[in-house]
């Protein structure tokens, strides 16, 4: 045999436990067993876990679900506003567009009117 195999079989060796070991043992699993385990059941029942199951992950989970799409909405209505208003300043500034050129076309037929109608001093 080699040397690991050797150490393997020393560290694997059956040992006696000491005297009263088994007494022990049973008395602190009688201890634990009557007890309740106090820290993680308030947390979970604070949450709503206990006898009823995962209600409280449920509940968790609706809200959650509930603040993601009021926020969405919300993004989404901010959104549809600022289109909105984009469009309207477009249609605007097409309209002064329009408007712009007629006055021109006005402006022009008045002088072709002023110097063609009257004589010149």
């Amino acid at each position: 045999m080699n040397r690991l195999e050797n150490e393997l079989k020393k560290a694997l060796e059956r040992v006696e436990p000491p005297a009263g070991f088994a007494e022990r043992v049973l008395a602190r699993a009688a201890r634990v067993g009557d007890e309740k385990p106090v820290r993680s059941r308030r947390w979970l029942e604070l949450f709503g876990f206990g006898v009823t199951g995962m209600g409280g992950l449920r509940w968790a989970a609706a809200c959650a679900l509930c603040v993601v799409l009021a926020a969405s909405g919300v993004i989404y209505e901010r959104d549809m506003q600022r289109r909105r208003g984009e469009e309207a300043k477009d249609q605007v500034m097409l309209a002064l567009r329009i408007t712009g050129s007629k006055l021109q076309i006005a402006e022009q037929s008045l002088k072709e009117l002023d110097s063609g109608g009257q004589p010149q001093q």
